[in-house]
């Protein structure tokens, strides 16, 4: 366990906008001074540099993921001790097992509510009086919901454009171009994450659909295109005309029940090791990691 007050975190994520909302919840809502690594090679080169009391990570990125980047950090003499909490939507009790074997301090469930990410992440510390921690810096909460308000704002815009992207993503995989499927499975998977992150379920649903299929299709293997599977194409292209419609008829994040109201907050971390005395708790409403 910890044995001094927490002042700084590296968070590890290749979400921007999941990256960006971590920063403004954990500095503005909790005080705390958050740096920002995109990938996990990226974040061990920042760690020796930064030192940081605490990683906080998320368990699924291309190339180097949480768990691998874990085994990184404790087989490094100088990051053995740094305290490692992972952000997952896998909050099913063997993946939270496993996590917390590797040595993970904790695990917090995806999405999570920004207004709360510092409550859960002290509490995971266990240090101090958790609610004296965070009362010091309530006043910002204003603070924090504009930034999202703004931030959700950017991620509407920008799913239009990747929409077209995906479009011709698509229409290059239908010729057999390899990369390109490739680059659909990530771009579905980033809008799956940040749609659920900024309370719009229903663009979420497609793109985790489309990813889904992605993910489980037989006729996707390393150097081989879509050229032969027109019905996996068709598929995808209809999921794609889905995600407009989604996009087109979506609610605001508030009508939507979205996850940064102040009445949906969590109370507490999804899940912690069973030697910090608080209890998990399942998760109803598993996100992409």
């Amino acid at each position: 366990m910890p044995d001094s007050p927490m002042h700084s975190v590296l968070y590890v994520d290749d979400d921007p906008d999941i990256c960006e909302v971590v920063q403004a919840a954990l500095c503005l809502m909790a005080g705390l001074e958050v740096h920002i690594a995109g990938s996990g090679k990226q974040a061990i080169a920042l760690a020796q540099t930064l030192k940081p009391d605490l990683i906080l990570m998320d368990a699924m990125m291309p190339g180097l993921d949480g768990p691998s980047t874990m085994e990184r950090i404790r087989g490094n003499a100088l990051l053995a001790d740094i305290p490692v909490i992972f952000l997952t939507g896998k909050v099913f009790p063997a993946e939270v097992a496993h996590f917390l074997e590797l040595g993970a301090l904790g695990v917090i469930g995806k999405p999570f509510d920004p207004l709360t990410l510092g409550r859960d992440v002290f509490a995971l510390w266990k240090i101090g009086d958790t609610a004296r921690q965070i009362s010091k810096h309530s006043p910002t909460m204003l603070e924090v919901e504009s930034e999202v308000s703004s931030l959700s704002d950017s991620f509407l815009q920008r799913t239009r454009t990747d929409i077209l992207r995906l479009r011709k993503m698509l229409e290059r995989a239908g010729l057999g171009e390899s990369p390109a499927i490739d680059e659909v499975g990530r771009l579905t998977h980033s809008i799956h994450g940040a749609g659920a992150m900024f309370g719009y379920p229903g663009i979420s649903a497609v793109a985790g659909k489309m990813e889904k299929l992605i993910d489980e299709s037989p006729s996707i293997s390393p150097g081989v295109g879509l050229r032969r599977d027109g019905t996996l194409l068709q598929s995808l292209l209809e999921f794609t005309d889905q995600l407009s419609e989604a996009l087109n008829g979506r609610q605001s994040p508030s009508s939507a029940g979205g996850w940064f109201r102040r009445d949906v907050a969590g109370d507490g971390p999804l899940s912690m090791p069973p030697p910090r005395g608080a209890p998990a708790r399942d998760s109803t409403n598993p996100a992409t990691a």
